[in-house]
Formats: structure tokens, sequence, C-alpha cells
């Protein structure tokens, strides 16, 4: 019997079947987007992380392949097939996929698991830092307004889960800091960022958490001229843009994915849903690069390590409220 486990990690998703008792377990990686070959790349650490599964379980109990349609659309359904056909399990890491699962799973009926990241505990420590560092008026860009900016692509869960966290960071450190967000409703257009960075900075953000994707490279490029610092979002980008990027949130998805094939040849993974954060440490703020020990003083850098214990033992707990920046207009 097939069973699709669905993980909407980045989104992450995953589909499973039943194979034979000795024979290895078949896992397919469904990669969308160019950036296989980049070792900063999303797809590169998804890659990665199904690579270091495949060493660490050996080819007697894994047998690993990835699938890219390399932005055409026309790839999509053909491809989510083939490995449907081909596969104990299916891990999606692109949402370009999802349209095309109810034809899928008519053809491969399965049940479905969906992993999450909680990337509202990656926003609260970037908002932490970005509320205390927006005071600092001897840091470069830094001006004296208690303001500081989001943008944010399209309404989907994990860019929603990202802004509730990090307007509950900042005002956690102080309610009276004004959080501005933009939308720019895509996540692939550098022109759109770079242009809703400039009307964050015009309102008076000084630090501005790009979660709009590959887009967000044109708001950090822009950022030194603009007069802004930004926080990057899913690798250190710090370590590419140190003059424009104070620090990251960053998701460790090639850990993700190997933790995704390690609970599933254990036969652990939960029926419904699987929810990774920092405590799994699958999500996590980059203080410890070199940028960043060069861009954030001492100080903030360990009180962000103090809050990060805190939100990964469960001492702080952030609530599902919708929390409610300022929307520019």
């Amino acid at each position: 019997m097939k069973k699709f486990i669905l993980p909407a990690a980045f989104i992450l998703m995953m589909l499973m079947e039943c194979s034979a008792f000795a024979a290895p377990k078949r896992i397919s990686l469904m990669l969308e987007g160019s950036d296989t070959a980049s070792a900063s790349g999303f797809n590169w650490l998804c890659l990665e992380g199904m690579r270091n599964a495949q060493v660490r379980f050996g080819n007697k109990k894994l047998s690993t392949k990835y699938y890219n349609a390399l932005d055409d659309n026309t790839k999509l359904l053909p491809l989510l097939k083939e490995a449907a056909a081909a596969s104990d399990l299916v891990i999606i890491t692109s949402v370009a996929y999802i349209k095309y699962l109810p034809e899928v799973m008519r053809e491969y009926p399965a049940g479905v698991t969906e992993i999450v990241f909680r990337e509202e505990e990656g926003g609260f420590l970037a908002g932490a830092l970005a509320a205390i560092m927006t005071t600092r008026e001897d840091v470069e860009r830094i001006n004296d307004e208690k303001k500081i900016g989001i943008i944010l692509g399209e309404k989907v869960p994990p860019v929603e889960r990202f802004r509730r966290g990090y307007i509950a960071g900042a005002w956690y450190i102080n309610p009276d800091i004004e959080v501005l967000c933009e939308y720019t409703n895509d996540f692939n257009d550098r022109a759109k960022a770079a242009e809703a960075a400039m009307k964050l900075k015009r309102l008076g953000a000084d630090i501005i958490f790009c979660v709009n994707g590959a887009a967000g490279i044109g708001a950090i490029e822009r950022a030194k001229e603009g007069g802004y610092w930004t926080i990057g979002v899913d690798t250190e980008l710090e370590s590419d843009f140190p003059e424009m990027v104070l620090t990251s949130v960053v998701k460790r998805s090639g850990h993700v994915i190997y933790k995704v094939i390690e609970n599933f040849l254990q036969d652990n993974l939960p029926k419904d849903r699987f929810s990774l954060g920092l405590k799994d440490d699958c999500i996590d703020i980059s203080t410890w690069t070199r940028e960043t020990k060069q861009n954030v003083p001492l100080d903030v850098r360990k009180r962000i390590d103090e809050l990060e214990d805190k939100v990964s033992s469960g001492l702080i707990k952030i609530k599902k409220t919708d929390y409610q920046g300022i929307f520019s207009k």
C-alpha cells in the first residue's frame, strides 16, 4: 500500500510507499530553481543533507535520486509522477509542485504528513536583535527613530510565521518599537524588494528583515548606499554581504532532509505533522559567524543567545496571536 507523507517544511512534502522488506528504501528529492550548484543555495543544502544520509546509511539501506524542473513549469507534473512511481519516499521542497499533488495522489493513493519549520522562533530572535540594534545610534546607518522593517513575499504560512515572530520579538524587547511591514507578493523580483526596502527606509526603518526568498537579495544589495541594514534569511548571507547584512535567520535545510530520512528509515515519522525548530537544531540566528561578530556588539549577541536558550527550553512561548505591525501605504 502506497502512503504519501507530505511534510511542508519550506514547504517540504513527502510521499511514501511500502517496498520489499530487504530492498533499499528509495528516496527522491524534488527541487525547483537553478541554485543546485551553489554551495550557499537552498537546493544545494537540501542535496547535501540527502548525500549525508546516503553516506551514513549506505547503499544497502538507501537509494537516492533528485529531480529539478529548473524553472520549466511543464516538467513539474511529469517529474513528480516519475518520482511517485519509483520511490518509497518523495521529499518536495518547492511550493511549485503542490498544485499537482492531488492529481498524483489520485494515481498513487497515499497518506500525508506535514513537516513544518517553526519560523516564528527564528523571527522572534531577528525581531529582538533588530529592536536592540535600532537604539544603537553609535552604529553606522542607525537613526534616532525606534522603527524597524520587514519585507515579506506572499502571504503563505511560513512567511506569516516569520512576521508574527519578528513583531513578537521586537515588542518583547520594547513595546514602543514600530514594526513596518511591506509585502511584495513575489519571491523572485529583486527590483521589487529593493523598492520595498527604500520605501521602508523613507518611513524610518534602519534595520529590515528580508523574508521574500531570492528577491530579498535586491534589498540587501541596496542596503549600504540606501542607508539601512538588513537581516538575511535561510543561509548566512552576512558572509556574502558583510557590509549589508547584520546577521541571518538560518534554516538548516540539509539537516532537516537528513532528519526526515533518518526518521523514515527508523519508522519514526509522525503520521500528521512533524514540527522542527530551535531545539531540533533546524532553525537558528547566525550569531556565530565572523561577519555577525563584526557587525553586532558582543553584549547584543549574548542577549540574543540568552533569548535563544529561553525559546528552546520553552521559557519563552510565542503565542499564536496575529501580531500586527504597521503596514505601509
